[in-house]
């Protein structure tokens, strides 16, 4: 990697809102924002298509010779991800993709296309990701690695605003429960599990603002 090229890996629970806040410290700062989550979004909506319906354990590794994933980073923060040319960045934002992409993600095969997918645009640009194991996996080696933290109150209460201001009508319950199992399998996968990063800078959010996160993670990122 050329050294005046930066990677800054931020980790954490779902909920915790290292996507919007990595997207805009990366315009802010003039990173490229690379969503991991939506490339593996993009694997699963490929697959159902190929399929027709996938089952866990299947092996998928082979059905992705020859694809060709790219990601587009917008000044306005906004992230287009595209499949053999095909933007996808609507079609794989679906309950059915959500139901499935557990399948395509703990597929140790798809692990290594998407890390090494990763690692060859991290050597043409100064990038900021977010996921679950790219300090710890991906990137072991980043510039600067953060791991964004908050209850399991606080994670609740952003998601069920973020889906009411898109108009959905949700239970602050429900969406707790599905954060608290969804921290269950993410911390106990077999690949790809959510940890801590011995090196890395943890930042609970739980009583910060966004914009003090973003403020944060600009600090820390500026004498990289």
């Amino acid at each position: 990697m050329d050294k005046h090229l930066t990677v800054v890996a931020v980790d954490g629970p779902a909920g915790s809102g290292k996507s919007s806040v990595s997207r805009e410290v990366a315009v802010a700062l003039g990173l490229k924002y690379i969503d991991s989550g939506a490339i593996y979004r993009a694997i699963t909506w490929f697959l159902i298509r190929r399929h027709g319906a996938i089952t866990k354990g299947q092996d998928f590794s082979g059905d992705l010779n020859g694809v060709v994933i790219t990601q587009e980073f917008n000044n306005d923060g906004s992230c287009n991800t595209f499949v053999d040319n095909t933007d996808v960045s609507v079609d794989i934002r679906t309950e059915t993709i959500a139901k499935n992409i557990g399948k395509v993600s703990d597929d140790p095969g798809v692990r290594e296309f998407v890390n090494g997918l990763l690692r060859e645009w991290a050597r043409n640009s100064s990038i900021i990701m977010d996921g679950r194991d790219i300090g710890t996996v991906v990137f072991p080696d980043a510039d600067l690695k953060v791991y964004l933290d908050a209850s399991v109150d606080v994670r609740a209460e952003r998601r069920y605003n973020e889906y009411r201001e898109s108009g959905k009508n949700v239970d602050l319950n429900s969406i707790k429960n599905q954060i608290i199992q969804r921290d269950v399998e993410d911390t106990s996968r077999p690949f790809g599990a959510l940890k801590t990063a011995e090196d890395a800078v943890v930042i609970d959010t739980s009583s910060m603002s966004k914009e003090d996160v973003i403020q944060a993670l600009i600090n820390l990122i500026a004498p990289v």
